[in-house]
């Protein structure tokens, strides 16, 4: 259940970011892939009673738990999601004064304009874009988002961040508990096969 999760709720925001968190969500993806078939190998020897697959089973944790420690205390607990916004606000910016309309998709997903307000674009004699407007369509083009991109992308980086640690705690805890419970299983195994002989 938790590989499934994984893969679903990475799939479903591999969208909403940007090339570097796109990967993150497609390691993710890759991780929770592995987790499930892990776990059917668990689910199986525990089926089975056998002492070999249970054994493997917990290898496997053991392997996946050292993958997600250095993961989560090498690369997840550094994320800054203020600076990470900062950077990717600055990118689009950039391009966009180059020219080429980088800060539609943040405008259209985040309903906000320029990087601090619709001002930005003025003062740098550009054109307010179309996704600054709520319903340009409707010709209402007085009413524009008046809140700035940048505070908007920091609001949703934090938050992802905090989402994340959670969540990589969580699969961490989980699978440490998984780990204690197949070592116990396989040993009831290997105890109940030695009662047997007798």
């Amino acid at each position: 259940l938790l590989g499934i999760g994984t893969i679903v709720v990475n799939c479903l925001a591999l969208n909403n970011y940007t090339n570097e968190g796109r990967m993150v969500c497609i390691f993710l993806i890759s991780l929770g892939s592995l987790v499930f078939i892990i776990s059917f190998f668990g689910c199986c020897g525990a089926i089975r009673e056998s002492i070999c697959l249970t054994w493997s089973y917990a290898v496997f944790l053991i392997i996946l738990i050292t993958g997600n420690a250095v993961l989560h205390f090498g690369y997840i607990s550094h994320i800054d999601g203020e600076s990470k916004a900062r950077k990717d606000i600055d990118n689009a910016w950039n391009k966009t004064l180059n020219g080429t309309d980088e800060m539609t998709h943040i405008q259209n997903l985040f309903a906000c304009c320029g990087k601090f307000n619709s001002t930005d674009y003025t003062n740098a004699n550009l054109t307010i874009p179309d996704s600054c407007y709520p319903d340009r369509s409707a010709g209402n083009a007085s009413v524009i988002y008046s809140d700035g991109c940048l505070d908007k992308l920091i609001a949703f980086y934090e938050a992802a961040e905090h989402w994340i640690t959670i969540f990589s705690w969580a699969t961490l805890s989980v699978e440490v508990v998984a780990l204690v419970s197949a070592c116990i299983l396989a040993i009831t195994f290997r105890n109940q096969q030695r009662r047997s002989r007798y």
